[in-house]
C-alpha cells in the first residue's frame, strides 16, 4: 500500500475544510483586526481539538504519523464535518481499512439481471465500485444512451459525465449534477486510492476535463443519495426522473439504481412511448 499518498490526501483534505470554516461558526471571537488566512489557523484547530500544534502541522503536512480514532472525532468536531465527510476522513486517516481492489470484469448473476428486465418502463442500471456501468435494461439505454455500443471505458460514469458533450446536454442542471457525483466518487477514490485503475482514471479526467480537475482539488464529498433527474432527451423532451441507490449485499461496493417517472408530470407517458419504441410497438409517424 502507497500509504504516502494516503497521507497527502489526508492532508489536503485537513488544509481544504480548515480554510473554510467561518471562525465564529467554530467558537473563536471575532477580531477587529483584519485575518491573513481564510477560515481557521491550524493553531486554532490544534487548540480547539485539543492536541499540539506540531503533532497537527505534521498531519497537515501529510507525514506518516498515526491518529487514534479519539482524535479523529475531535478533529471532525472542530471542522464540522458532516457524517460523509467524517466517514472521508476515517477512511484516509485509518491505516487499518486496507481496502480490497476494485474488481475487473466481473458480471452479475442472472437473477439480478431478471430484475433489471422487469422494470418496465423505468430505467435502471447497476454500477460496480470503478463505477463502470456493468449490467442495464432497455429503457437505461433507450433513455442514458445505447450502453450496448459503448466499450468500458465509455460507460464508465464519471468518464462519461465529464468528457461526453452529448451525455452533458442530455441533464437540465448539469453543472451541480455533475458536482455531486463526484463527490461521491471521491469517497471511492479514498477506499480504493492505491488501485492503479483509480489513479489512472483521475489523471486522465484531470487532464480531459477543466472542471474536473477544477473541482477535484475543493475535496467535496457526499455519500450516495436519492433524488431527481431533469433530462431533456433528444426523442421526447423533458424527463423528471426520481432514483433510488440500492447496495449490491453480494458486492457492497456496487449501486443498483432504478429511475422512476416523477409525480405531477408527464414522464411516464413519455416513458411509455419510449417503451413502445424499444419493444417494436410504437405506432408510426
Amino acid at each position: 500500500m502507497n500509504r504516502s499518498r494516503r497521507h497527502k490526501e489526508l492532508a489536503d483534505f485537513l488544509k481544504t475544510h480548515r480554510s473554510r470554516l467561518n471562525p465564529e461558526l467554530a467558537g473563536l471571537p471575532s477580531l477587529p483586526s483584519k485575518r491573513r488566512t481564510s477560515g481557521l489557523r491550524r493553531e486554532e484547530v490544534a487548540a480547539l481539538s485539543g492536541v499540539s500544534l506540531a503533532w497537527y502541522t505534521y498531519l497537515e503536512q501529510g507525514r506518516a504519523i498515526r491518529v487514534s480514532e479519539q482524535v479523529l472525532e475531535s478533529i471532525a468536531r472542530t471542522l464540522r464535518l458532516d457524517t460523509d465527510e467524517r466517514n472521508y476522513l476515517f477512511s484516509l486517516a485509518g491505516e487499518w481499512l486496507i481496502a480490497e481492489p476494485a474488481p475487473g470484469e466481473a458480471g452479475i448473476s442472472p437473477s439480478l439481471q431478471y430484475m433489471l428486465d422487469d422494470l418496465g418502463i423505468c430505467p435502471a442500471y447497476i454500477f460496480d465500485d470503478a463505477w463502470n456501468i456493468a449490467a442495464w435494461n432497455r429503457m437505461a439505454s433507450r433513455v442514458f444512451g445505447n450502453f450496448d455500443e459503448m466499450d468500458r471505458h465509455q460507460r464508465n460514469l464519471i468518464w462519461r459525465t465529464f468528457t461526453d458533450s452529448d451525455y452533458r446536454n442530455l441533464f437540465v442542471d448539469w453543472e451541480p449534477m455533475a458536482k455531486r457525483l463526484l463527490a461521491q466518487f471521491r469517497i471511492y477514490f479514498a477506499k480504493y486510492m492505491d488501485d492503479p485503475w483509480y489513479l489512472t482514471m483521475v489523471e486522465e479526467l484531470q487532464r480531459s476535463s477543466d472542471e474536473f480537475a477544477k473541482w477535484w482539488k475543493d475535496h467535496e464529498v457526499s455519500g450516495i443519495p436519492t433524488g431527481k433527474k431533469d433530462l431533456l432527451h433528444p426523442g421526447v423532451g423533458r424527463l423528471t426522473l426520481d432514483f433510488n441507490n440500492f447496495r449490491l449485499a453480494e458486492r457492497p461496493g456496487w449501486i443498483f439504481s432504478v429511475f422512476t417517472p416523477g409525480a405531477g408530470t408527464d414522464t411516464r407517458d413519455k416513458l411509455e412511448a419510449l417503451a413502445g419504441e424499444v419493444l417494436g410497438t410504437a405506432s408510426p409517424g
